[in-house]
C-alpha cells in the first residue's frame, strides 16, 4: 500500500532529520552581533505554583545551592490559589534566607491561563531585563544561572532562549519511558532551533527579555487558552525575529523534573500537553505531531494488516524496521547528551508499549482535560 510507505518514509526523514540536526546543533550568532564583554547580566526568575507543598522543599534547596551572585537575581513566586501549605513553606524560606531576593504575590485572574496571568503579573514588578521561567516541581542545577549568563554574553542580541529539561528516572519501565519521551521531545526541539524553525520549548526552562515580551504584547491573542505559556510566546518572538531565538544546549542548564507515578497520571498530563498543538500556528509542529501519531498507529496496525494479507512481507518489515531504527537512534543520541546509561535495559518494552500510549493520548484528547480540579480551556 503506497500510503503506508509514504508515512514510514516521512517519519524517517522528518523525525530523524530533526534529531540529527539537534545532535549537531551549535548556537550561531545573530547576524553581525559580537559577544558581550560586560558581565552585567541579571535575572528575574518567575515561578508559578499551585498546591506544590510536596515539591517546593526540593526546589528551594536547589535555589540555595545555586552557584551565582544572588545580588544579580530575584525569585518571584506567584500563588495560583493554593490550598495546601505551599505559601507557608515559601514564607518560612523567605524569612530564614534573607540573602536571596524573594517576592511572593497572588495571581490576579485575568485570563483562562494561570501561568500566563502569573508571568504577565510578575513582569510588572520584575527588576531585571532578562527573565527566566521555571516550575515549582523541578530541581535546578548549580550552574543554571551561570549557563544562561554565559549564553547571553555569547549572543547578547537574543530575545528568547529555550533551556533543556530532563525527566528524572528510576529503575522501572514507567519512569524510563517518560525519560525517553522527554529526550525525544528535547532532541526534536533542538532540531527546530537548528534549522531556524523553532516550534517547541518547555516552560520549565526558558528565558526571554522583558522588552521583547512587551513588543509582541505578551500573550494577547492566546490568553483564552489554558496552556501554551511556552510555545505561544516562542511563536510570537520567532515571528518577530527568529535569529534572536536560541537553544541553550548545555548540561549545566539541564532542569530536572519528575515523572508521573502512574500510567493514568502520565497519559492525563500528555493529554494536557497535546492541547497546545491544536492552536499552534507552526506547520512544523503540526507535521511532527501528525507523523508521530500516524507512525505509531501504523506500528500497532501493521501486524493485523499483515495477518489479513493487506500488507506483504516487504511492506510489513519496512514499517517495523523504520519505526524501530528511528526510535533507537532518537533515544541513543538524546541519551548521549542527557547521560542516561540505563536506557538499553528498557528499550524493547518501550518500543512496544509507547505506540499504545500515543494512541491512548490521542483518544483521550478528544475530551476536555483537567488540571488540579480545573478544566483546561482549549
Amino acid at each position: 500500500m503506497f500510503i503506508i510507505i509514504v508515512i514510514s518514509l516521512a517519519y524517517l526523514f522528518v523525525i530523524l532529520g530533526l534529531v540529527l540536526e539537534g545532535f549537531t546543533y551549535k548556537a550561531r550568532p545573530h547576524r553581525a552581533s559580537k559577544p558581550s564583554v560586560s558581565n552585567d547580566f541579571s535575572f528575574s526568575i518567575i515561578i508559578n505554583y499551585r498546591n506544590e507543598a510536596q515539591n517546593l522543599p526540593a526546589l528551594l534547596q536547589s535555589i540555595t545551592n545555586l552557584n551565582y551572585d544572588y545580588a544579580k537575581s530575584e525569585f518571584i513566586f506567584i500563588n495560583d490559589g493554593s490550598t495546601d501549605s505551599s505559601l507557608n513553606i515559601l514564607e518560612s524560606f523567605k524569612s530564614v534566607d534573607d540573602k536571596i531576593s524573594i517576592h511572593l504575590i497572588n495571581r490576579k485572574v485575568k485570563s483562562a491561563s494561570a501561568k500566563k496571568d502569573g508571568i504577565t503579573q510578575a513582569l510588572e514588578i520584575a527588576k531585571h531585563e532578562h527573565i527566566i521561567c521555571t516550575d515549582a516541581d523541578v530541581n535546578l542545577p548549580q550552574r543554571w544561572l551561570m549557563a544562561y549568563e554565559k549564553h547571553y554574553q555569547l549572543l547578547p542580541d537574543l530575545h528568547f532562549i529555550a533551556g533543556p529539561v530532563e525527566m528524572t528516572h528510576s529503575n522501572n519501565l514507567l519512569s524510563q519511558l517518560q525519560h525517553s519521551e522527554m529526550v525525544a521531545l528535547q532532541m526534536t526541539t533542538i532540531g527546530g532551533f537548528s534549522i531556524r524553525q523553532p516550534f517547541m520549548c518547555n516552560g520549565a526552562n526558558m528565558s526571554f527579555t522583558k522588552t521583547a515580551f512587551k513588543e509582541v504584547n505578551g500573550y494577547l491573542g492566546n490568553d483564552h487558552i489554558s496552556s501554551g505559556d511556552d510555545i505561544f510566546l516562542l511563536e510570537k518572538l520567532a515571528a518577530e525575529d527568529v535569529l534572536k531565538c536560541s537553544y541553550l544546549k548545555s548540561q549545566d542548564a539541564v532542569v530536572k523534573t519528575f515523572p508521573k507515578s502512574s500510567w493514568k497520571e502520565m497519559i492525563h498530563q500528555r493529554v494536557r500537553w497535546s492541547q497546545k498543538g491544536k492552536s499552534t500556528k507552526s506547520t512544523l509542529n503540526k507535521l511532527v505531531s501528525f507523523q508521530v501519531l500516524m507512525m505509531n498507529l501504523l506500528f500497532i496496525l501493521a501486524p493485523f494488516l499483515w495477518f489479513l494479507n493487506w500488507l506483504n512481507n516487504a511492506q510489513f518489515f519496512t514499517v517495523l524496521i523504520i519505526k524501530i531504527v528511528v526510535d533507537v537512534i532518537v533515544i541513543f543520541t538524546g541519551n548521549r547528551f542527557f547521560s542516561n546509561t540505563k536506557w538499553p535495559i528498557y528499550l524493547l518494552p518501550q518500543l512496544v508499549i509507547y505506540p499504545i500510549v500515543v494512541i491512548s493520548i490521542a483518544l483521550k484528547s478528544l475530551s476536555k482535560p483537567s488540571w488540579k480540579d480545573r478544566q483546561v480551556e482549549l
